[in-house]
């Protein structure tokens, strides 16, 4: 099975059977590529990419660019034509756009030949491809026009079936279905001058897809039945496979035809997974199934079978959405053993599972403990072990094999007691049909040596991000543990408070617990994914509580510890204090007199909470719903569009802004660096106060505290190293904070689906909060101020960006504890806020 099949977003049907692309000697005579190493490598590259294996390919392609140099040539336009195909198949076809143009620059700077027309035709068919993945219709279809044009120059009647093939697609896709029909025609006609009955049965496959456009179902399935029929002869099962799939599809429509709709998508199903079990078409499949078992649900009156058929068709539409980006995810990590591989890999043998394939699961799941039995020893790869096995345990199970079963779950169990995990120790025990008392008696030595009993319950959870944006939950593990530590006490004038967000209340053993919210993730980079570990704590205190409840009463966050305790008896007091202390060192309690702000910075990180869950097209209707407050009762004045001369720069400043995403990777000169800073940040003025002076600065901020420091990470600036600096603004001075960085380093600390747009910028401004400046004069309330100037900066920045021609967004998608960490920042009292990418995009 090959994984990596799945990453060709485009699918099969998207590379050109007959081509300069895919032929790597030239088709010029005295062409630059005629060398024995071009050919070789090409055809290492090409091989690479049709196995899924795309950043693979694309290394060797820009290797193979590199050595050719940047005369023009045939084989430089081959080359540029397939890094655009990498790019397009990775899921960029804008920047693919930009490698083919490039790419048909160079041909247009050589003496005109068949061959050359030949590439030219296929550079364009794939620039239709690219624009076609981007929803570009009109662009594709010119591009599709003009290859065809050449075509039939050239008398290339593969190449004009092929290309007809994709303005039909087009058609549909834009709802012409008659434009689509008529091309489809074409193409099937140009065919009976060929002899090839792949090609013939693709085409009575793409006439039954318009006629299942326009519900006409039998016209659908009779087209659909003859590309079967042809399929055969040609010998090629993943082709009939696709084609007894289409025409499940179709029959799920028709009334009593369930049964041999079912029937049709299994067989494609297994014909699917024989091929190759991973890849694209399988999944299509449990789809098919997921909508026939919905349907199946809707018409049956048995309780009990209903329900099992609308479980099975919510699991299979779950495979179909998830497995791909898994199968996608596990070929961009690559074969060298990592967390992310083993994590990858047991999710595949969920899916194969989940499909009703335990047989597959095995192999997979084996392979991922293999993996992590590679991996340096630590809880967090014990853990993981831990959990494949225990899911090693039910495939088996699943499959007959009990003896082995039970072997797996064994392994589980052993590990989750070396771990302490609780959690993990019952559900391997449940599986393995014994009893597991949860809750044990405490030891002698593990009791506090005072007149209470701290218990910690822990939940831990742990999750793997992939590129380009995959979640994937990992394992949940719950610690039982009697508290023994013996933290300094608390200095009297401190001011305790509970927690925000920290519940109470007493449990049937009559001890009082406090329930914590879900303290902020330790983020941990591994070798191809991001590892998020949170704990979710509760503290259990036993003992006598009239004593805790004169001290919950007295935290107020205004009493000093002196104060709280003096109201106890004095031979409560010692005791007090010490209670006092482990509260605050287990975090049900906070001293630092910023609990609020704190929990709001750490509970709105983009690192720390999921999103809303949109994608695709919900989000694109959330953002263009056009749901804004109106009030359609109230009177409306006009407000006139007239600019003042006075505002024609700053007007059309404002007009000219937009956030890109496409960085080029290119330098930012020098002079424009530091433009940026002085103009967005720099001192502009001077202030006199009760004799003393306060330099002021292009940006405003409360009570001119300028409690946000500027961070510049260079990227790519022309004449500085790539570093971390800080700018020192009323001495207008730079200063390296940390030299010699490694750039691919603070990439990884982006978000997953992030990281390509910051490899792109040539500079990162990270403006970070200095909670304490704020704090002092505002209170807590200083936090709102101190997101406010970040704010202030960052539009600064952006819009003296945009007057020099750059490109600029706002940018928060970061794990920020990572980029703490790359900054140098002392967390306590220092952290990200915000940042502002800058750098060249494809319209600067």
């Amino acid at each position: 099975m090959k994984p990596g099949h799945a990453e060709n977003r485009a699918g099969r049907a998207g590379v050109r059977q007959a081509g300069a692309l895919t032929a790597w000697t030239p088709a010029e005579p005295g062409a630059t590529g005629s060398e024995p190493w071009y050919v070789a490598e090409g055809k290492r590259g090409q091989q690479l990419l049709d196995h899924g294996e795309v950043s693979q390919a694309t290394a060797v392609f820009e290797a193979i660019l590199a050595r050719l140099g940047q005369q023009p040539s045939y084989g430089r336009a081959v080359v540029l034509g397939r890094l655009g195909r990498c790019l397009h198949v990775g899921g960029r076809p804008d920047l693919a756009v930009v490698r083919l143009r490039e790419a048909m620059d160079v041909i247009g700077r050589l003496a005109p030949g068949d061959g050359v027309k030949g590439l030219r035709a296929t550079l364009r068919s794939e620039l239709g491809d690219a624009f076609r993945s981007s929803g570009q219709y009109g662009e594709a279809k010119k591009a599709y026009e003009a290859a065809l044009k050449i075509e039939q120059e050239l008398r290339d009647v593969r190449g004009q079936v092929i290309d007809l093939g994709r303005l039909g697609a087009v058609a549909l896709a834009e709802g012409k279905l008659e434009e689509a029909m008529t091309c489809h025609r074409a193409a099937l006609g140009l065919l009976q001058q060929l002899n090839e009955p792949a090609m013939e049965a693709v085409s009575w496959q793409q006439l039954g897809r318009v006629f299942q456009e326009q519900r006409q179902w039998g016209e659908a399935e009779r087209h659909y039945r003859k590309a079967i029929e042809v399929g055969r002869q040609s010998g090629s099962p993943s082709q009939v496979g696709r084609h007894l799939s289409d025409l499940a599809d179709v029959l799920k429509h028709q009334p009593g035809r369930l049964v041999e709709a079912r029937r049709l998508a299994e067989e494609a199903l297994a014909v699917a997974q024989r091929c190759d079990p991973g890849g694209p078409e399988a999944w299509k499949n449990y789809g098919i199934l997921a909508d026939i078992g919905d349907a199946e649900a809707a018409t049956t009156a048995d309780g009990d079978r209903r329900a099992a058929l609308q479980t099975q068709a919510r699991d299979y539409r779950e495979l179909q959405r998830r497995a791909p980006v898994i199968l996608t995810t596990l070929a961009r990590l690559g074969s060298a053993p990592s967390c992310g591989r083993a994590v990858m890999l047991g999710q595949l043998g969920r899916c194969f599972h989940m499909g009703g394939r335990p047989d597959l699961a095995v192999e997979q799941v084996r392979e991922a403990i293999g993996v992590t039995e590679g991996l340096a020893s630590s809880e967090e790869v014990k853990g993981l072990r831990g959990a494949l096995h225990s899911h090693l345990g039910d495939v088996l199970r699943a499959s007959g094999q009990d003896d082995e079963a039970r072997q797996a779950y064994e392994a589980a169990l052993k590990i989750a007691e070396e771990l302490q995990d609780v959690r993990g120790q019952a559900a391997a025990s449940h599986q393995l049909g014994r009893v597991f008392e949860e809750r044990a008696e405490p030891k002698a030595a593990d009791v506090i040596p005072f007149a209470f009993e701290v218990t910690l319950y822990e939940d831990l959870i742990s999750d793997y991000a992939f590129d380009p944006d995959l979640l994937v939950d990992g394992r949940r593990e719950r610690r039982i543990t009697r508290w023994t530590g013996e933290p300094a006490p608390l200095v009297d004038d401190a001011r305790p408070a509970l927690g925000p967000c920290v519940r109470t209340w007493v449990d049937d053993r009559m001890a009082v617990r406090f329930s914590l919210p879900q303290g902020e993730p330790i983020v941990e980079r591994a070798t191809g994914c991001t590892v998020m570990r949170r704990t979710r704590r509760e503290l259990a205190v036993s003992g006598n509580p009239s004593v805790l409840w004169g001290l919950v009463r007295g935290m107020d966050g205004t009493a000093t510890v002196a104060e709280i305790v003096s109201q106890l008896a004095i031979d409560q007091r010692a005791v007090a204090r010490r209670l006092l202390a482990a509260l605050a060192a287990t975090g049900v309690i906070d001293v630092s007199g910023r609990a609020t702000a704190r929990l709001l910075h750490s509970a709105t990180k983009k690192g720390v909470l999921p999103a809303g869950g949109l994608e695709g097209d919900d989000a694109l209707r959330l953002a263009t719903d056009g749901s804004y407050r109106a009030y359609p009762r109230a009177p409306r004045i006009a407000v006139g569009q007239a600019v003042p001369e006075s505002l024609c720069a700053f007007h059309a400043l404002t007009r000219a802004r937009r956030s890109r995403r496409d960085y080029r990777g290119l330098a930012l000169r020098r002079g424009d660096f530091d433009a940026l800073l002085s103009t967005a940040c720099g001192v502009t003025g001077a202030m006199q106060w009760s004799g003393r002076e306060v330099k002021l600065r292009a940006y405003p901020s409360s009570g001119a505290l300028y409690a946000v420091e500027i961070y510049p990470v260079v990227l790519r600036v022309e004449g500085l190293e790539p570093a971390v600096y800080h700018y020192r603004a009323v001495e207008a001075a730079l200063e390296l904070v940390k030299p010699a960085i490694d750039p691919p380093r603070f990439v990884g600390a982006a978000l997953p689906m992030e990281r390509e747009m910051v490899a792109g910028a040539a500079v990162l401004f990270c403006l970070a909060g200095v909670f304490p400046r704020h704090e002092r004069k505002y209170g807590e309330g200083g936090y709102r101020m101190l997101v406010a100037e970040a704010g202030h900066i960052s539009q600064n920045l952006v819009l003296a960006a945009t007057a020099l021609g750059l490109s600029a967004r706002p940018f928060g998608g970061v794990f920020d504890d990572l980029l703490n960490q790359d900054l140098g920042l002392d967390g306590a009292q220092e952290q990200f806020l915000l940042g502002v990418l800058v750098g060249h995009t494809a319209g600067t």
